[in-house]
């Protein structure tokens, strides 16, 4: 008889085909993810001394605010351990915006020896990753920065933050703590304009740090593009993409680091075509100052004028 995997963190208004809400914090997996897990967990039998599954997989976490970034990352991981056959095997992935070391411990058992993927925004309780410290198993933390006055701009024009500056920057003071937290223990720390502009090479890049091929690289930037615009009531529940998420750079938005234009067999122009969103509700100069000088150190750090 067919072992039966253990479904407790599958989301059950998922597998009805419901939409659940923006921030569920179960497990979402698309078909192609299914298939990858059953391919693993077969090629482990066809081995000659099928080994057990670990307890813990690896543990790979993604940080940071909507329009980082970090969705693209989180997506990025995701794919790469399907399409580089990682040895651990495919990930289960989460949205877990608070983590708490029952959350991870828990998460692990049900992955039976597979790799976990969490998106996450916020500081974690303290112990969070006590039980994977003290076991010597780690974790992999991957964030990514953008200049906060242009974060601040795509909230106001999608319409996910009101136009007060005293709310954007209690808004702002609250991401920061959370964003340092999670650098200081980063593996990479990934520019938003790079991942728009060389998408490949960010998978490449992303690749090589956590220890696999990426012969796919250029499948895997198309993918994570292919993926919007997600629902249209909220976020995707796979991809945790939003429907309202405007695309920058949007002649490379196919994942194409070449900035050659594409010609069709007609001889014209083949460029992906993208619906950007307008731009609206802009900061005031005036405001764009405050918040260079309320977040000095960070825009110095990374160059944001």
């Amino acid at each position: 008889m067919e072992e039966t995997f253990p479904k407790l963190f599958d989301c059950p208004d998922y597998l009805q085909g419901k939409y659940c809400h923006a921030l569920c914090n179960y497990r979402h997996q698309t078909e192609e993810e299914k298939q990858a897990i059953k391919r693993y967990h077969e090629s482990l039998e066809l081995k000659p001394n099928p080994r057990k599954s670990k307890r813990f997989g690896p543990v790979y976490i993604i940080a940071g605010p909507e329009r980082s970034g970090a969705s693209w990352l989180f997506n990025a991981v995701r794919l790469l351990l399907i399409h580089q056959e990682s040895p651990s095997g495919p990930a289960d992935s989460y949205r877990l915006n608070h983590i708490t070391k029952n959350d991870i411990e828990t998460r692990l058992i049900e992955a039976g020896g597979r790799p976990l993927v969490v998106r996450t925004m916020r500081i974690p309780d303290s112990d969070w990753a006590e039980s994977l410290d003290l076991s010597g198993h780690g974790y992999m933390v991957f964030v990514s920065h953008r200049d906060l006055r242009d974060v601040i701009d795509d909230c106001l024009t999608i319409g996910w933050m009101k136009h007060d500056l005293g709310v954007i920057l209690s808004r702002l003071r609250a991401y920061m703590t959370s964003f340092e937290y999670w650098r200081s223990i980063a593996k990479g720390d990934f520019r938003y304009e790079s991942i728009h502009n060389e998408p490949v090479e960010q998978v490449k890049h992303l690749a090589r740090l956590i220890g696999l091929e990426s012969t796919n690289a250029e499948h895997i930037a198309r993918e994570i593009y292919s993926l919007r615009p997600g629902q249209a009531v909220g976020p995707d529940q796979v991809s945790k993409m939003w429907p309202a998420q405007r695309v920058i750079e949007a002649s490379r938005a196919d994942g194409d680091d070449d900035s050659e234009k594409k010609m069709d067999v007609d001889g014209k122009d083949a460029t992906t075509t993208v619906v950007v969103v307008p731009l609206q509700a802009k900061l005031l100069e005036s405001e764009r100052k405050k918040i260079r000088e309320a977040h000095a150190d960070y825009h110095d750090r990374y160059g944001y004028v």
